[in-house]
């Protein structure tokens, strides 16, 4: 059991059980809480097993912060502020669990239910928060919280070599999810932060003038004193960054300074100086050239303040920013740098049909890669998960052929909630065009959204969020830097439970993608299946299902190995309904059992499908989606035919009567391609595809919802 956030030293239990509790049905509750985290244990005296464990804290006791449970427990907070624990191995008669809670409050009281497998309650309490005493604890008392370090856990600082006074830029990794962390110089907090979802640390802070010794130590330590410590030397800042008086005449100072920022970043620097006089400000390239020029008029008060953005095209980099009012210079470090984990590039802008695009990467090399491919029509053709292996760098490849579509296609690469996005054009050049792709799919009301936006370098695109009752609920716009993506983050503090649209525009092109705010795990069953139960490589899987209205559910396709070929995150409609058709068997994939994982919470659905192997036919047809509309364009190709021969296709319904039927000519190469606008009115069903070429007949099915 992994208590990561939620480790007490010497903890002293105290046992505090149920203040009332249904007949027959006794648990005990014990509570032990050290400041803001309190760490509950539940005991099963019941023949009746234990499936759910339910905790809300009183009026004055404000929010839950953050949970943590022991595997095979799964938490939710709902949006009512209850925690909801479930699992899929009850608790028996005699067991025990243990829950971690951070709140607002210091030792809070906690209200809890616990449920069986029906949600039928069992028993009803209120436990009291005992503190802990430190120093106290037995070392062989078992009963204790296994403490945890920060093993593993690193951090750094930029600029390596700081001096008194400078602001420096906190970046670390591998540190427990959504920590609360103090920053310390040689013992003295300055500052404090909070890690993101996946353990990264990212801040800001400034070094004290004061410090007087060569040697310091920089440290991050949490509410429980664990400590993870970096030793640098300190270099003194000269005289002219010290607020200094000489006679009656104020001499130059510069005190507010952003010493680290990326292109495209609004900085801005303050300071005082003679009053009625003018600070000249002078930024200049490691060969001395000068790049930037200013001058900052200073008040009657004697302060001074100047605002710049930095040009999206800067380069990367240091470079020197003289500050000067005629007598005294204060020369000061600007730092030009962007903070990517994950880049993509691809050998080329633009192949020919028939060619194969390949891409390489640099990444994280402890956490897999998931790579997607969306050709023109935004249809996703390609999707692996790579796994790195160590290794800081990735490459994968995809074969196009006579019937991929020509235009551009959007290439994306994502690592711990970080995208990259690329394009690259098909018979053409890859036109500008609005690409978006949020980091996941549902969020919780206190989090943050993060949007990739990929689109025109330099240009502004406006951004609009659309609420579950189709209102405009925001409306921003944002200047894309000069590689043309940005990461736009979207706080949701006030978003109500439901699906969201993020429309992004520009000019002519745009990109629409849905969010959802505050869906749960399921409470109930999973009903889940695909059309069919045998594929061949390149085959589209469409997965059709039903569950609680506006659950999120995961679903995962593994091949024979065992290996997650795909994941995607889906979730469910008002009547429970949820499909998707985006999965597909890779042209390698290998011949026997597959699996497709549909999850929510503790509850699953499984659905076998055999992959035969490789297509028997010589001749064969499909559509581009599995499914269709009545008004959608239905792409119908087909490759292996008679070469420059007559092709007749037959669209039949599902009492096999013919709807219509088409003629063409296929190419030199017997492929052919041709489009048919389904009609509006048909009913809904299966419908049947055959085409026929010179003396050879090939056929295949869509859906008609």
């Amino acid at each position: 059991m992994n208590y990561s956030m939620f480790v007490i030293i010497g903890i002293f239990a105290v046992s505090i059980f149920a203040s009332f509790s249904i007949a027959n049905a006794e648990t005990a509750a014990k509570s032990t809480s050290f400041e803001k985290t309190t760490l509950l244990e539940f005991t099963n005296n019941d023949s009746t097993p234990v499936h759910t464990v339910k905790l809300w804290l009183g009026k004055d006791a404000g929010n839950f912060k953050s949970f943590k449970a022991e595997r095979g427990w799964t938490g939710v907070l709902t949006p009512q502020g209850v925690l909801v624990f479930t699992s899929t191995e009850p608790l028996a008669q005699g067991d025990s669990v243990k829950f971690g809670i951070k709140t607002e409050m210091d030792k809070p009281s906690v209200n809890w239910k616990t449920a069986d497998s029906q949600g039928s309650e069992i028993s009803i309490g209120r436990a009291a928060s005992t503190a802990t005493k430190q120093n106290t604890q037995n070392p062989n008392d078992n009963t204790s919280v296994p403490t945890t370090d920060f093993e593993g856990a690193e951090f750094r600082i930029i600029p390596e070599s700081p001096k008194t006074g400078d602001e420096i830029r906190l970046v670390g990794e591998k540190f427990p999810a959504n920590l609360d962390l103090d920053f310390l110089v040689n013992g003295q907090k300055i500052d404090d932060y909070k890690t993101d979802n996946a353990g990264h640390l990212v801040g800001r802070a400034k070094i004290p003038l004061t410090i007087e010794s060569e040697r310091v130590e920089l440290s991050v330590v949490d509410g429980q004193g664990h400590k993870k410590t970096v030793s640098i030397r300190i270099a003194q800042a000269p005289p002219e960054d010290t607020n200094h008086n000489t006679g009656t005449i104020k001499r130059l100072v510069v005190e507010k300074y952003e010493s680290i920022a990326e292109p495209g970043q609004k900085v801005s620097v303050s300071g005082t100086g003679k009053p009625g006089g003018s600070v000249k400000i002078t930024a200049k390239d490691p060969q001395g050239n000068k790049i930037y020029e200013a001058v900052a008029q200073i008040d009657n008060q004697g302060q001074w303040i100047h605002e710049t953005t930095i040009p999206l095209d800067a380069p990367l980099g240091s470079r020197t920013v003289e500050f000067s009012d005629g007598i005294d210079t204060i020369t000061k470090t600007l730092s030009i740098s962007v903070s990517k984990i994950i880049r993509l590039s691809s050998s080329a802008i633009k192949y020919d049909v028939g060619d194969k695009f390949y891409f390489n990467g640099t990444a994280k090399p402890d956490q897999s890669v998931q790579v997607v491919i969306n050709d023109p029509n935004g249809k996703e053709v390609f999707s692996d998960i790579l796994e790195l292996n160590g290794t800081s760098t990735f490459n994968f490849s995809y074969q196009t052929d006579q019937n991929s579509v020509e235009g551009t296609y959007a290439i994306f690469a994502t690592q711990a909630g970080q995208t990259e996005i690329i394009r690259v054009g098909l018979d053409e050049l890859p036109r500008p065009q609005i690409i978006a792709k949020f980091d996941k799919l549902n969020y919780a009301s206190s989090e943050t959204a993060k949007i990739t936006i990929q689109g025109e370098p330099k240009s502004t695109v406006s951004i609009l969020i659309i609420d579950p009752s189709d209102k405009v609920k925001i409306t921003e716009s944002v200047t894309l830097p000069l590689d043309g993506s940005k990461v736009y983050e979207l706080k949701l503090d006030g978003y109500k439970s439901g699906v969201y649209t993020a429309v992004i525009k520009h000019t002519q092109s745009q990109a629409k993608v849905i969010f959802s705010v505050g869906l749960q795990a399921i409470t109930g069953n999973i009903s889940a299946q695909t059309t069919k139960k045998e594929f061949v490589p390149g085959d589209g899987i469409l997965i059709l299902g039903s569950t609680n209205a506006n659950a999120i559910l995961g679903i995962d396709l593994s091949d024979p190995d065992g290996k997650i070929i795909k994941h995607k995150d889906v979730f469910s409609d008002k009547e429970g309904k949820f499909s998707d058709g985006t999965f597909r068997i890779p042209s390698d994939g290998k011949q026997g059992h597959w699996l497709i994982k549909v999850k929510s919470g503790a509850k699953f659905a499984d659905i076998d499908i055999t992959v035969t192997g490789t297509v028997t036919k010589t001749f064969t047809i499909k559509t581009d989606k599995l499914s269709y509309h009545g008004g959608d364009k239905m792409v119908i190709s087909g490759t292996g035919g008679g070469k420059s021969q007559t092709t007749k296709i037959i669209i039949l319904d599902s009492k096999n009567t013919e709807i219509t039927d088409l003629t063409l000519s296929s190419t030199k190469d017997g492929s052919f391609q041709t489009l048919w606008i389904v009609e509006s009115g048909l009913e809904p069903g299966k419908y049947t595809v055959k085409v026929q070429l010179g003396g050879q007949n090939a056929e295949t099915t869509f859906d008609l919802q």
